[in-house]
């Protein structure tokens, strides 16, 4: 973390240690993540955390959609302790994984095992926060029915991001939304930069 430039308190570098050996665990059983490394966790996984956070409201409630192994959701939680974070996923074992991580954590975090589209037809939320989860065109068919369910879709993505929004623009998904670019950063390792996207409906 230092070498990335990162400062948190201790309790919180020790709750992320935790999290990420629980989760190096897990991992040994299912694919939950391939950043299996102090390294590639602070690289990836806690710095695409920390670009997210920034455009997160104090208070919001935040689902982590298609979560996987808990990223960002479980560590958004650990650096904002501010925010209502919950968590889903549609396949059951990863569901079942990241619920006994948090448990383990000692962590209050509602883990759903349900496609994020069953989540929202009983859920409000102020934020949707998405990574690593599919093409921007499926995510925003996906969503398309659900938007009075919460109020700003943001997702992180790669250097693909522009020709994944033309897609999205020509099946017509963008019509009613509102997309921005409100940050980028060095994906590391290579030339490119990792975005993230702020996507709301029109007013």
């Amino acid at each position: 973390m230092a070498r990335s430039g990162i400062e948190l308190a201790e309790d919180q570098i020790e709750r992320l240690d935790a999290y990420c050996r629980s989760l190096w665990e897990w991992n040994e059983k299912l694919n939950l993540t391939r950043h299996t490394s102090y390294e590639k966790f602070v690289a990836r996984d806690v710095v695409d955390s920390q670009a997210l956070e920034q455009f997160l409201d104090a208070g919001s409630r935040v689902l982590d959609v298609g979560t996987g192994g808990g990223v960002p959701g479980v560590i958004l939680s650990i650096l904002r302790p501010d925010l209502a974070v919950e968590l889903c996923d549609s396949v059951g074992k990863k569901a079942k994984a990241v619920q006994a991580i948090v448990s383990q954590l000692g962590l209050n975090i509602p883990v759903h095992h349900a496609p994020v589209q069953e989540v929202l037809k009983t859920h409000h939320y102020e934020e949707l926060v998405v990574r690593a989860v599919a093409p921007l065109a499926n995510l925003l068919a996906w969503l398309a029915p659900h938007w009075d369910a919460f109020e700003r879709l943001l997702v992180i993505k790669g250097p693909n991001w522009v020709t994944e929004r033309h897609e999205a623009r020509e099946r017509g998904l963008l019509r009613s939304l509102e997309l921005r670019k409100v940050y980028s950063y060095p994906l590391p390792g290579s030339e490119s930069e990792s975005v993230v996207l702020a996507i709301t409906r029109r007013q």
